[in-house]
């Protein structure tokens, strides 16, 4: 169990970084899941930030970088496991997976699911950002022998299967054997409800990550006239009372979540460089009732009233 990273951000670019990462992966995954072999140029033009983390049998891996991935060689050993690719940004080819018929092609806002029995060749975009996740082929086989499945990474199931992720990749490092052999049983559980487009909201293992992507779509769509809890919860397919629920144990409701959001949107946008917005302006975008009750709510927060606030921070 643990993480690691590699940044070419933080640590250069090109073939040491790139084989810093390799090396690690070798000596804490290469058992299971075996490296291909990369392109030169992936190799030498390596830019960007390799993060993978292993919970028992389960890893997941994230790459976001300026430069494209490519394979070169992939082995001709025999695997049995479960791939999900899910597109963060730009594209991601798996070439003529041996389920599939014809090239895989995994773009931003999708997924792609398979079961791996030999390496096939993979290339990325440049720009890129992919989460590759890997499960053991005895927990989901039977769901995606012979049958890949692709979809849209916006649904529900999805949703929640990305934010339970995120969380794992936050506090991997503090869990306890317990804590993750439960967070590696709900990555599989998430897993399957994406491929049976369902998750069983009732789950208490399953809250911190509803919670999670409420907070999320909340995030995203701050600006949006009709947010509430009723519509992230409709968005979501699970009641509105299921989701109150998921933020009982928390600091705060899920209406108080979105309003301080809201709030702290409005204070960076009255103290922005350049062209400020006004009191009225500020409440007009983050859907106040009107100026007065932004101003309350604003001094609440902040405890000073927002031209005060964007006074003191000029």
């Amino acid at each position: 169990m643990g993480t690691f990273t590699v940044d070419a951000d933080s640590t250069g670019s090109g073939r040491e970084t790139w084989e810093s990462f390799t090396d690690t992966w070798t000596d804490r995954m290469g058992d299971l899941y075996p490296l291909p072999e990369f392109s030169a140029a992936t190799v030498e033009g390596f830019r960007g930030t390799m993060r993978s983390v292993t919970l028992e049998d389960t890893a997941v891996n994230e790459f976001q970088g300026s430069s494209s991935l490519s394979t070169r060689a992939v082995g001709t050993h025999e695997h049995d496991h479960i791939r999900l690719y899910v597109g963060l940004r730009g594209a991601l080819t798996l070439e003529d997976p041996h389920d599939q018929g014809g090239d895989a092609h995994v773009p931003a806002g999708t997924y792609f699911m398979h079961h791996v029995v030999q390496e096939n060749h993979f290339h990325s975009t440049p720009d890129s950002a992919i989460r590759i996740f890997i499960f053991p082929g005895d927990a989901l086989r039977s769901l995606v022998s012979g049958r890949p499945r692709a979809g849209q990474a916006d649904s529900p199931a999805a949703q929640v299967l990305m934010a339970h992720t995120t969380t794992v990749q936050r506090t991997v490092g503090h869990l306890g054997p317990a804590a993750a052999h439960a967070s590696r049983n709900a990555l599989l559980e998430l897993a399957r409800g994406l491929v049976l487009d369902h998750f069983d909201d009732r789950e208490p293992a399953f809250t911190p990550a509803l919670a999670q992507a409420a907070r999320d779509l909340a995030d995203a769509r701050l600006a949006d006239a009709d947010l509430s809890p009723a519509t992230v919860a409709a968005h979501l397919h699970v009641s509105l009372r299921t989701l109150q629920r998921a933020f009982a144990r928390g600091e705060e409701s899920f209406s108080t979540y979105i309003r301080r959001r809201r709030l702290e949107e409005s204070a960076a946008a009255l103290t922005a460089r350049g062209a400020r917005l006004t009191v009225s302006e500020a409440a007009a975008r983050w859907h106040f009732t009107d100026s007065s009750h932004f101003i309350r709510a604003f001094r609440r927060q902040y405890g000073e009233t927002p031209a005060h606030f964007a006074r003191r921070q000029s």
